[in-house]
């Protein structure tokens, strides 16, 4: 069995030497609250992961009568912050940010082919959520985790099957989350206990929407799906098929729906684009092959679409909404995997080659281009008018995001492709170094 062409070729594309660091956090800085780790060997996850650790009870705020998962500002609920794509988090963000606590999660040790590998930290999109006085996250060791925000202190951990990569979403003090167990969990949020339970057989990446009490979900499966949310009960599914992947690698639609107007827009594997009516049950239009995968997840702003591929002519579209119809593209360097965002008139998005770019939403001009030194699949999040984002560099970035120019880089000390929590002037993030880290001024 060979390794996805497309998941492990150009990790570091650029090759080129880490830019000067800015400003970092030391060890010294931080807090160490990690518990004795028993990591997870031979295939299978460890159920009880951290010594002496037993599971409480989070105190949670009652529920604020959102009728979907969008995220608030103190609230971060799901991958890209709201349906549209458009929120990263709020508040003022320092610009010299300190490591207030780090805690180590467990690895999970397996094979893949006949050779053995470990997988450790958060994987991608593997968003972390904030939710009153509480972080959530999960680590592709397997384990769901609850900590208390400011203190690291661990409140909770689930166990699953297999590791967690897609992004969680939070509804009416539930945590909905995906796993490459192929199943789609309900948790709740206080103490990490399961509600409901619901299994395919392919991976679940996609990373649920709720509106008006429906979960919306893609999958590997290649099935667009929708769930009572209270339930789990699964109401319908269309079916585009797998498409022709790679083994092992992505299939069908791994990519997040982006909402808007009832109509959900998504990619697929074989590199088209979709839009379908959630409440008509109604496939609008399909875009023409734009090249190969579609893994990162729409962007809506107004009457245009923005949406990345990781193999074509063109790997950075603008459509029309209403049609599909192509209004410009660009070629980012080594394709797209993340998401972009939007900031005032511009749009921001990631290249594997290990650029991030800055584009005109309208035009397509470019703006400004920043060079990482090593590719990304982070989607950038841009809060208090700076650009916050990891790569498969050691550093987790700011930048200026009207003039992309360096403010700041903080050591995690490995990769990270994971989307963070950014509320309250701290910043929530996992990486590929097994830490789950929490920074502020």
């Amino acid at each position: 069995m060979s390794l996805n062409r497309r998941r492990f070729l150009q990790l570091s594309a650029a090759g080129v030497a880490a830019l000067p660091t800015l400003g970092y956090a030391k060890e010294h800085d931080a807090r160490d609250v990690s518990l004795k780790v028993v990591h997870s060997k031979g295939g299978k996850i460890t159920k009880t992961p951290y010594t002496g650790h037993v599971n409480g009870v989070a105190k949670l705020p009652s529920w604020d009568g959102a009728t979907t998962s969008e995220s608030v500002p103190g609230s971060m609920r799901m991958f890209r912050g709201n349906l549209a794509g458009t929120y990263y988090g709020s508040g003022k963000l320092s610009e010299n940010l300190k490591l207030v606590w780090k805690f180590r999660m467990s690895d999970f040790a397996t094979t893949l082919g006949d050779k053995p590998v470990t997988w450790g930290g958060t994987g991608w999109t593997g968003q972390t959520l904030k939710y009153g006085d509480y972080i959530y996250s999960g680590s592709v060791g397997g384990h769901f985790h609850c900590w208390e925000a400011m203190t690291g202190k661990l409140v909770w951990v689930f166990a699953a099957d297999r590791m967690f990569k897609g992004s969680p979403a939070l509804y009416k003090n539930r945590i909905y989350v995906p796993n490459v167990d192929n199943h789609i969990r309900c948790l709740d949020a206080s103490d990490g206990k399961v509600l409901w339970d619901w299994s395919s057989w392919a991976d679940n990446d996609s990373s649920p929407r709720i509106l008006d009490g429906m979960l919306y979900i893609g999958g590997e499966d290649g099935d667009l799906k929708c769930f009572d949310a209270e339930t789990g009960k699964l109401l319908w599914k269309e079916s585009y098929g797998r498409g022709e992947g790679e083994e092992p690698g992505s299939e069908g639609i791994e990519c997040s729906l982006a909402i808007a107007d009832n109509i959900a827009y998504f990619g697929h594997l074989e590199g088209n684009v979709r839009a379908y009516h959630l409440k008509d049950r109604k496939l609008l239009w399909k875009t023409p092959k734009l090249g190969l995968d579609i893994d990162a997840s729409p962007l809506v702003i107004g009457d245009k679409l923005y949406i990345g591929i990781e193999e074509g002519k063109s790997t950075f579209y603008c459509l029309d909404r209403a049609t599909g119809k192509t209004l410009w593209g660009k070629t980012v360097g080594g394709g797209v995997w993340g998401s972009p965002a939007k900031f005032e008139k511009n749009v921001i998005v990631g290249g594997n080659s290990g650029k991030l770019y800055c584009f005109d939403a309208t035009t397509g001009e470019e703006v400004w281009t920043y060079k990482i030194g090593h590719g990304t699949w982070y989607s950038p999040q841009v809060v208090d008018g700076k650009v916050m984002f990891g790569s498969y560099g050691k550093y987790y970035e700011m930048l200026d995001a009207a003039s992309g120019k360096s403010i700041l880089k903080l050591d995690i000390a490995d990769r990270s492709h994971s989307g963070a929590a950014i509320e309250d002037g701290h910043i929530w993030v996992g990486g590929g170094a097994g830490y789950m880290y929490c920074f502020g001024p």
